[in-house]
């Protein structure tokens, strides 16, 4: 019964995955396929798609500013991540409940209904739709994820270690850059590789506040909705092979630090 249990364990796990990769692998396939048409039967094999997106200048233009995006709100959300984190692990206060409610309220709100709010909240103040628009929504919707993985670190670093730099006279700035900060700097590493690869994919958010500021995933998604071209799957598969580097980039830098 056990094996037949594990068995059925593994066909459910299988079909999963078959399910979530499938379509990114028949994305690659057809990325490669001289026809214009993303179909069955494949015409021949070319590189031609990606070529395109290479001599696309609204495509590049539309990556400069993703990086515009990402790499701000990666610096911001990882240090109001950090802050947050060792205020729910380090301190005690009465409000503590309801801060940690707030902050990870964004995870139950649905997109559309954030962004909208986001909008109109905008409109209200007169602030114009651009660049730090994209910034403060993106941040929003990106920090409970950063400040979680954060916490997660600190909530395993043992106490005594900072007990400890007090009995021996060190300051909590002295306590914090000694202690505290080098023993979380693995958690903070991987929550800014994590922030950086979800602002990267951040579309609803983005499409409501950006206005003619358009980050590539706006771009991508307009193109999509008026014509299905085969270099739009070459540029989804080097983004795609662009993620998986940055998680490779950013499991190697964690093993090394452990092995340090």
């Amino acid at each position: 019964m056990k094996n037949r249990g594990g068995s059925i364990l593994q066909g459910y796990a299988f079909a999963f995955y078959g399910f979530v990769y499938l379509p990114i692998l028949l994305m690659g396939l057809f990325s490669l396929n001289s026809s214009n048409l993303i179909a069955f039967p494949l015409t021949g094999f070319t590189f031609n798609w990606y070529v395109q997106i290479f001599n696309d200048g609204r495509i590049f233009k539309g990556l400069l500013t993703t990086m515009a995006v990402a790499i701000p709100v990666t610096l911001i959300t990882t240090v109001l991540g950090s802050m947050a984190a060792l205020v729910l692990t380090r301190y005690q206060f009465r409000l503590k409940p309801l801060f940690a409610a707030l902050l990870v309220l964004p995870f139950f709100v649905p997109k559309l209904i954030f962004a909208i709010a986001q909008v109109t909240f905008l409109n209200d103040i007169g602030m114009d739709k651009g660049l730090i628009t994209v910034w403060i929504s993106q941040s929003l919707i990106i920090l409970p994820f950063v400040t979680i993985i954060i916490a997660s670190v600190l909530y395993k670093i043992d106490k005594s270690l900072e007990e400890a730099a007090e009995d021996l006279g060190a300051r909590p700035w002295q306590k914090f850059r000694r202690i505290t900060l080098p023993l979380m700097k693995n958690g903070i590493l991987a929550a800014a590789f994590i922030s950086f690869v979800l602002s990267n994919a951040e579309y609803t958010v983005s499409f409501f506040t950006s206005g003619r500021v358009q980050p590539l995933s706006v771009l991508v998604a307009s193109d999509f909705r008026f014509h299905l071209s085969p270099s739009l799957n070459a540029l989804a598969m080097l983004i795609v092979l662009f993620n998986i580097c940055i998680i490779i980039a950013s499991e190697w830098l964690r093993r090394r630090k452990v092995h340090q």
